[in-house]
C-alpha cells in the first residue's frame, strides 16, 4: 500500500440470518460546545418591566399627587437601568427622567438638576464599568475553553464535551466517532525550522480543520501536535471526513521563513462508540492506538477500528 492510502482493518463476520436496515438519510445532530457560563441569564425583561413600573409610580407621585420629595428615588432607575443595560440603558433612563422633571415644578429647581445630573453621570459610569468587566469576564472563561494558540477547544473542553456525547448515546442511542490527528515528524520539523514555523504549522492545521468541519462537529487541539474531531454518526463518515481532511491538509504550504514554504501531512485514526469501544477510556486509547498504526504503515493515512459488537446484558 502507498503512502497517502488509507488502511481500513477487515471486520468480523455479520451474523447469520441478520437483516441490514435500509440507508437513511438524515441531517447530523448537532453537538453542544462546551458551557461557557453555566449561571442564568440576566432577566432583563423583568427588570425593564420593573424600571416601567417604577417609572410610573413616580409619576405618579411627582405629578399627579405632588409629592416633590420623592424626587430622590429617581437614581434607582437610573442606577438599575445601567446596571443591566450598560451606558445605553442609563442614558435612556436619564432621557426620561429629564422628560419627566420637566413636567414637574420644584421649589428648588437648580439643586434637584444638579442632583439628576450627578445621578445620570454615575449611571453612565458604572454602565461603562460594568460592560467592561462583563467583557473581561466572558474574555477569561473563553480563555479557560480555548487553546490559546490556535483558538480551538482545549483538552478539559473536549474531555467535557465527550463525556457529555457519551451520556446521551448512552440514554438515547445513535453513536459518536472520533478522530485523532497528528502532524507527521513534528519533531524533526521544529529541530529544522524553529519553534516559531512550528507554531504557524500548528496554527494552520487548526484553521485547516476548522475549515472542513461540519457545523454539527467539534474539533480540539488535545495536546502537543495532536488534534481531535468528535461528532454525531457512525464511523463509516468518519472515515470520509477524515480524509477529505488529511488531503486538504497535505496539500497547505506553511511558511519557513525567508520566503520558503514546505508542506505537512498528518496520520489520523478513527473510532466510534459504541460500537468500536465500550467506554471513554478505551475509546481513547482504541484511537491512540489507530493513530500510530498509521504511523508504522508509512503515515499520512488514516486507520479505522474495526466495529466491535458489544451484547445487551440480559
Amino acid at each position: 500500500m502507498t503512502s497517502g492510502q488509507e488502511s481500513r482493518p477487515l471486520r468480523g463476520d455479520k451474523r447469520a440470518g441478520a437483516k441490514r436496515r435500509p440507508a437513511v438519510s438524515r441531517k447530523p445532530r448537532k453537538l453542544l460546545p462546551p458551557r461557557v457560563d453555566n449561571r442564568r441569564t440576566s432577566p432583563r425583561l423583568i427588570v425593564l418591566a420593573l424600571i416601567c413600573l417604577n417609572f410610573f409610580f413616580l409619576w405618579l407621585a411627582l405629578k399627579v399627587f405632588a409629592q416633590a420629595d420623592f424626587w430622590p428615588l429617581l437614581a434607582a432607575p437610573i442606577l438599575v437601568s445601567a446596571w443591566f443595560f450598560y451606558e445605553v440603558g442609563a442614558v435612556a433612563t436619564i432621557i426620561v427622567t429629564g422628560i419627566l422633571l420637566v413636567q414637574t415644578s420644584f421649589e428648588k429647581n437648580g439643586a434637584i438638576l444638579i442632583a439628576v445630573t450627578t445621578f445620570g453621570v454615575m449611571g453612565v459610569m458604572l454602565g461603562w464599568g460594568q460592560r467592561r468587566q462583563r467583557r473581561l469576564h466572558r474574555h477569561v472563561l473563553r480563555s479557560s475553553l480555548t487553546d490559546s494558540l490556535t483558538g480551538l477547544y482545549n483538552f478539559g473542553s473536549f474531555m467535557e464535551c465527550l463525556d457529555r456525547e457519551m451520556r446521551r448515546v448512552d440514554r438515547y442511542g445513535g453513536a459518536v466517532t472520533l478522530v485523532m490527528f497528528d502532524i507527521d515528524h513534528f519533531k524533526m520539523f521544529n529541530d529544522r525550522f524553529g519553534h516559531q514555523a512550528g507554531n504557524e504549522a500548528l496554527k494552520i492545521v487548526a484553521a485547516t480543520l476548522r475549515k472542513q468541519k461540519r457545523e454539527s462537529d467539534i474539533v480540539a487541539r488535545f495536546g502537543g501536535e495532536e488534534f481531535v474531531l468528535l461528532f454525531p454518526g457512525k464511523e463509516a463518515s468518519g472515515v470520509e471526513t477524515a480524509r477529505r481532511m488529511r488531503k486538504a491538509i497535505s496539500q497547505i504550504c506553511v511558511p519557513v521563513g525567508g520566503g520558503a514554504t514546505t508542506e505537512i501531512t498528518v496520520s489520523a485514526g478513527v473510532a466510534c462508540y459504541p460500537n468500536g469501544a465500550a467506554s471513554k477510556e478505551e475509546l481513547l486509547d482504541k484511537v491512540d492506538q489507530l493513530l500510530y498504526a498509521s504511523k508504522r504503515k508509512g503515515r499520512n493515512r488514516v486507520s479505522v477500528a474495526p466495529i466491535r459488537r458489544r451484547l445487551a446484558a440480559s
